[in-house]
């Protein structure tokens, strides 16, 4: 499989994350930068106004390139400008012919080295698409996250960054959001400096780079946080073992592992109507600033009637949820049933018809806060019209694996590999066997199994690749929750997570479409990553529309 060309190796000091770069002016929940465009699609000339933020950064060298990444092979500069005191900038960039790929990059300028990248479509769509507006994505953000995506199509993607689409970029995330979840939390925890690596690190597009082939995406090997916490050295490994459920739990971050987005004038990701929500929101005992939090249990949401109108306005009749979708961008304000008020966004898609029945259905994941507490959480949410139902059992495992990581299940079973990231079970990876059935799941431990490691573990024992002390996630019986009705979510009572030895017990939770399983356990709340198979699969647009023509891909 071919890969793509490192990034060029340049001496370094990390800028703190804290301060990562996100390219963003977030009106309508993560969009809303301005771009006007000439008349004619070939060659246009562009004008891209944002800023360079979380915290600003002052002075931040901003690049637009086509065909690669800055830095790789194949990159052309299309437009560069220096950001103000505040990260302030407007840069205008020449779009090249035809459907290449865009690219954004910034560069710190006290750290002349470190470059965090990002995919921003191809230039015809970008040139014919009109004023970016809070109606027209996409958002623009680079991050930590962005930059381990774009690591993993290299490592994954077949055609070099020519073969780059908005498609090929959603189909990355959803595939591979664990190890993509991985790789960020390795750059995070250099540029925080979180732990104290041995390793002499070069740039963080190296280190994704490294990480991402040192994990061996495309096959059976080390997982991807072991990768990262052998790469780094040091310290690391516990820092790393955490950090990947606070990134999940990111407002800004969470969004960037969910599709891509759908930019046309216009084009809205779901239909406008009444829906009911189902959903579940799981604390992480942190909160934005990292410090330690009390972290409530998962809290079972639901709403019998949220509005959606033709301008993407998300109300309730109980007002107990309101928000807005542009494109597939997703910010929502929910109560909970204890009363706490969360703050959500994420990117919403529309759920494979087959496992739906009366209708179409959209499922989002995304990352907020609680109002009161500042307890940062992660949300996964389904919108289902009424008289709709689920049919788990609507999609036929395959005959034959499929990116199951070496996880071996028998006939009319999904492989299922799950990373776990969480307070008292991160760092582990374990496989499990999941049957279908019309109302739920029934879930085993697989026969046998390439690839379940304790990462702790195997990182203190210098083993790269553990098959002894495996960890393991048991749930055998999933039905769908009834109290409060639910039928979108599924709860397995009485699961444990054992881990060196000690089992955690607790609740598991699914919500149909996400890419997580949330465990509740005695020591907190944790997310199982599930690595991309047919029940995670979502379109970004109405209808299951998932063709480039009509969509475009942000980050």
């Amino acid at each position: 499989m071919p890969k793509l060309a490192p990034t060029h190796i340049r001496p370094w000091t990390l800028l703190p994350l804290a301060a990562a770069i996100s390219l963003c002016s977030c009106g309508g929940g993560g969009g809303g930068t301005a771009l006007t465009t000439s008349a004619t699609p070939v060659a246009a000339h562009v004008s891209l106004t944002g800023t360079a933020a979380d915290a600003p950064i002052a002075n931040a060298v901003i690049t637009i390139t086509a065909g690669a990444p800055l830095g790789d092979s194949g990159a052309s500069t299309i437009g560069s400008v220096t950001a103000n005191a505040t990260g302030g900038y407007t840069v205008q960039a020449a779009l090249p012919t035809g459907s290449v790929p865009i690219f954004a990059n910034a560069v710190d300028p006290t750290d002349a080295a470190l470059v965090l990248t990002s995919y921003l479509g191809q230039s015809d769509v970008l040139a014919t698409s009109g004023a970016f507006t809070t109606t027209n994505l996409p958002d623009l953000d680079i991050s930590p996250v962005t930059t381990a995506a774009l690591a993993v199509y290299a490592q994954t993607g077949t055609g070099g960054y020519a073969a780059l689409t908005p498609t090929t970029y959603a189909q990355t995330l959803q595939s591979y959001g664990s190890d993509i979840l991985a790789i960020a939390a390795g750059i995070k925890a250099v540029g925080d400096k979180l732990c104290s690596p041995t390793a002499a690190i070069t740039s963080t597009t190296n280190l994704a780079t490294a990480i991402a082939t040192q994990a061996n995406l495309t096959g059976a090997g080390t997982t991807t946080l072991s990768a990262a916490a052998t790469i780094l050295g040091g310290n690391c490994a516990t820092v790393l073992a955490a950090l990947p459920q606070s990134i999940a739990a990111d407002p800004n971050f969470g969004p960037e592992l969910q599709l891509g987005d759908v930019i046309d004038a216009g084009i809205q990701s779901v239909a406008a109507g009444t829906y009911q929500l189902q959903g579940v929101i799981a604390e992480t005992g942190r909160s934005s600033t990292g410090a330690a939090v009390a972290a409530t249990p998962p809290a079972v949401v639901t709403d019998t009637s949220v509005n959606v109108d033709a301008t993407g306005t998300v109300t309730s009749s109980d007002g107990h949820v309101s928000g807005a979708i542009v494109g597939n961008a997703l910010t929502l304000q929910i109560t909970s049933p204890t009363g706490s008020t969360y703050t959500f966004r994420g990117k919403i898609g529309s759920i494979p018809a087959a496992l739906v029945t009366g209708g179409q259905a959209y499922a989002a994941q995304g990352g907020g806060s609680n109002g009161a507490t500042g307890a940062m959480a992660t949300l996964a949410v389904v919108l289902a019209p009424a008289g709709t139902n689920p049919a788990w059992n609507g999609i036929t495992p395959p005959n034959t694996q499929s990116r199951s990581d070496g996880v071996n299940c028998p006939a009319g079973n999904f492989a299922v590999r799950f990373d776990a990231y969480g307070p008292s079970i991160g760092g582990a990876s374990v496989g499990s066997c999941i049957a279908p059935s019309a109302t739920g799941w029934t879930m085993t431990t697989p026969a046998s199994t390439s690839m379940v490691y304790d990462i702790e573990h195997a990182i203190a024992n210098n083993i790269v690749g553990l098959q002894g002390n495996a960890p393991s996630f048991s749930a055998p019986s999933w039905g769908e929750v009834g109290t409060p009705s639910a039928p979108f979510v599924l709860e397995a009572t009485g699961a444990t997570f054992t881990l060196n030895g000690a089992t955690t017990n607790g609740n598991a939770y699914y919500v149909m479409g996400s890419q997580s399983v949330v465990f509740a356990g005695t020591q907190g709340n944790a997310l199982l990553g599930m690595h991309g198979n047919a029940l995670t699969q979502l379109s970004e647009s109405m209808h299951n529309q998932d063709t480039a023509s009509t969509q475009q891909g942000d980050h």
